[in-house]
């Protein structure tokens, strides 16, 4: 073939390159350059710098518009941590995986909405959505990160709470009467102590203004 310009050759034409075609390289630019060859496969396989796609105001970016059985696969270090499934019509988070959270921030809250995947959570601004339900056997904190605690006392039981987050509910209920718990939340408005006596005691707190307020309260003492 005589030789040609690279601008002078045939256009391969959109939608037309396999994985076995090749490319022209010249390796070691800055020292001693050198016509090399690479394959598409291994090229796309080991792109060597941060890519960026910018396809202009009026243009849109497209994954898997029609390949119904081709996914899109985002991993960290360690496992996949996005997936979308052309073939289940799916969109997965953190598959099989305890470690990878799905974080979103604004400008107040570095945790705007948070799927804590080794808790097993959902936070909006750092207040539980849904979670663990906590099991508190005897003396000790009821946590501030479950949206539920039950209550099994073991005797007459001391509890308490630690402050929560601004607009946080923590629902609590006597699980198990073995005595009757005693709870001394961090900050109170509207009493010092709520006891639990007797099983499906319980109260809904709210957290605001820096305090605990209850907000409903079936069979509680609060004092």
């Amino acid at each position: 073939m005589a030789d040609k310009k690279i601008t002078a050759l045939t256009d391969l034409g959109s939608g037309n390159v396999a994985s076995v075609d090749l490319l022209h390289v010249i390796d070691d630019p800055s020292g001693t350059p050198i016509n090399k060859k690479i394959s598409v496969a291994s090229f796309m396989a080991n792109i060597p710098t941060a890519v960026t796609i910018n396809p202009g105001a009026s243009s849109n970016v497209t994954i898997n518009s029609d390949a119904t059985d081709s996914d899109f696969i985002v991993s960290n270090d360690d496992e996949e941590a996005f997936r979308v499934d052309g073939a289940n019509r799916e969109v997965v988070i953190n598959e099989a995986s305890g470690q990878t959270d799905l974080r979103a921030e604004t400008n107040s809250y570095s945790t705007a909405l948070l799927v804590d995947a080794s808790a097993d959570q959902v936070q909006i601004n750092a207040t539980p959505v849904f979670g663990l339900t906590q099991s508190l056997s005897g003396a000790g904190a009821v946590d501030v990160v479950s949206a539920i605690t039950e209550v099994v006392t073991t005797g007459t039981n001391a509890l308490t709470i630690a402050a929560g987050v601004e607009g946080q509910l923590k629902f609590i209920v006597m699980k198990t009467d073995g005595g009757v718990g005693t709870l001394t939340p961090a900050s109170f408005t509207g009493g010092t102590t709520i006891a639990f006596q007797d099983v499906g005691d319980s109260v809904l707190l709210l957290f605001t203004n820096s305090s605990w307020f209850c907000i409903a309260n079936q069979g509680c003492t609060i004092a």
